[in-house]
């Protein structure tokens, strides 16, 4: 039996799962989320709490980046190293990153659509979080350092021929694509749920006190308008966000040139209560539920399952040192073995019978075996000669080999490089050419504007961008009007009450409008109306 204690760190919290291993069967043995002031403290402090001393920690790494190149299959791996260090160097260059600060990974994929070469994703963190890691961890046994976005693939087993996305909404929400049974992309989004625990904790004046109110949040119905205030108190911070995840997360998928067949959400969002409901109406394709690890049965559990949930990336990690992390993925040094079976090898050596291994040569030879022994001399000297020319002429034969890999390995890497720079050149030739034509656009709009009176001059425009980036998808404006100095009357129909409800909260959550009054009309041909009067800040 082999236990690891896994540690997702995020922000302020951090939460852990210790997992043991027996065979081919897993059990959680503790799990829990500690908010910290100090990291070293907090880390210390769940390590002395589940008794960890002394078994393999697992951690993740945060704000990493992630990029995507394209590599040769022909290549040998160091050069295949040294072709995406170098595309990784170029990029750095183009984007003003500090490579030197930056410590890289990376995992190679099938390209269904050129087999000549191998899409990689390129995993990179901060050296300094790194090294950080490593010093208040030195005095236990880290095995491994990974990003959770690969790790949380851990917790599920994977069904042929089915394509998944796994939304993972911590304070960031991250979003891993399997194609195929491999990871095909990771795409990090800036939203998370930090933004709703910070606005409830300005309220309560306590952020333990605001992740529980989180997690005890029911997403609302079709009743949303009917319902009392105190009964939906945070409604309006929470909608705002999970619609704005969920709609970048569906304009992520609905790009992607692969079906997705499953969407599990996990982290801190699949706490709240109907999560998977609220996302299924943004997946119509795609069957959505919470994501729960693969070997817990609930019927044995003993506490809900999303006590356990909001700990996945935590149990991800677990998993990682148990024998599922890649260790292409691996930000800490290795020191161990890893797949060394002493056991096996020590009840194979157990077996072996010296006494056995040889014949005794005390008797005399007869006549016959006298002529075998010469014949059987005779076969091995001339296999020995042939044998040692044979390997004259092989090692000469893949030394030229290794010159012309070599050789076309360099052409490679400057293929690589020069079409990367003239990708370089085409796109700067396009943003000229934009530039160029936005300048024109700039002057007309400018000419027009002089002869147009303009009213509110920023406020307006900057009301109508608002609404286009939170307005529901199934709401449609009927009118905006400016009626007197800063009063504003939307009027809005749906077919649905709760996508009305998220629009007018969005509106108020935002601050858009000011003393704000709802009219609600008479439905019609299955349309629900709405007037929204308010003036502007």
């Amino acid at each position: 039996m082999l236990s690891c204690l896994g540690i997702y760190v995020d922000k302020n919290l951090i939460k852990y799962a210790r997992v043991r291993k027996n065979r081919d069967s897993f059990k959680m043995e503790a799990f829990n989320v500690e908010p910290f002031e100090n990291l070293e403290e907090g880390l210390k402090k769940v390590i002395s709490e589940t008794n960890s001393y002394k078994i393999p920690i697992s951690i993740n790494i945060s704000d990493e980046l992630y990029n995507y190149f394209e590599v040769f299959s022909i290549l040998e791996k160091k050069d295949i190293t040294k072709s995406l260090d170098i595309e990784f160097e170029m990029l750095c260059n183009e984007k003003g990153y500090n490579k030197d600060l930056l410590e890289s990974r990376y995992i190679l994929m099938e390209n269904k659509n050129n087999f000549d070469k191998y899409k990689s994703i390129y995993i990179s963190a901060n050296k300094n979080e790194i090294d950080r890691n490593l010093r208040i961890l030195s005095d236990y046994k880290l095995v491994s350092m990974a990003p959770v976005s690969t790790s949380i693939t851990n917790l599920i087993e994977p069904v042929e021929n089915e394509n998944i996305a796994i939304i993972n909404i911590e304070n960031e929400t991250r979003i891993t694509t399997i194609v195929d049974g491999q990871i095909n992309r990771v795409d990090v989004l800036n939203t998370g749920m930090e933004e709703a625990v910070e606005k409830i904790n300005k309220i309560e004046l306590s952020r333990k006190k605001a992740y529980e109110v989180f997690k005890n949040i029911t997403i609302y119905g079709h009743e949303v308008l009917s319902l009392d205030e105190n009964e939906n108190e945070y409604i309006e911070v929470v909608m705002p966000v999970l619609f704005k995840i969920a709609n970048e997360t569906q304009k992520i998928i609905n790009t992607s040139k692969e079906r997705i067949d499953k969407v599990y959400i996990t982290g801190m969002g699949a706490t709240i209560n109907n999560i998977d409901l609220y996302f299924q109406d943004f997946f119509k394709n795609s069957k959505c539920e919470v994501l729960k690890p693969f070997f817990i049965d609930q019927s044995l559990m003993k506490v809900p399952a999303k006590e356990y949930i909001e700990v996945n990336s935590a149990i991800a990690l677990a998993l990682d040192g148990l024998g599922f992390l890649n260790k292409d993925l691996n930000f800490a040094p290795v020191s161990r073995f890893d797949s060394l079976d002493i056991d096996t090898l020590r009840d194979t050596a157990d077996n072996i019978n010296v006494k056995d291994l040889g014949k005794s040569f005390k008797e005399p030879f007869d006549i016959k075996e006298k002529m075998i022994t010469r014949a059987v001399a005779t076969l091995l000297m001339t296999s020995v000669c042939f044998s040692v020319f044979g390997s004259i002429v092989t090692f000469q034969i893949n030394k030229q080999k290794d010159e012309v890999k070599d050789k076309l390995a360099e052409s490679l890497v400057q293929i690589s490089t020069m079409e990367n720079e003239l990708s370089q050149i085409e796109s700067q030739t396009n943003t000229y050419s934009s530039l160029i034509n936005s300048a024109y656009s700039l002057d007309e709009a400018s000419t027009n504007a002089q002869n147009s009176r303009i009213i509110l001059k920023d406020a307006i425009p900057n009301l109508l961008t608002k609404i286009m980036f939170i307005i529901p998808q199934q709401v449609q404006i009927i009118s905006i009007k400016n009626t007197e100095d800063k009063h504003i009357v939307i009027e809005a129909v749906s077919e649905k009450h709760e996508q009305l409800g998220y629009f007018t909260a969005a509106i108020k959550n935002d601050g858009m409008l000011q003393n704000i009054q709802l009219t609600n009309g008479s439905e019609s041909d299955s349309l629900v109306p709405i007037i929204i009067e308010g003036d502007l800040p």
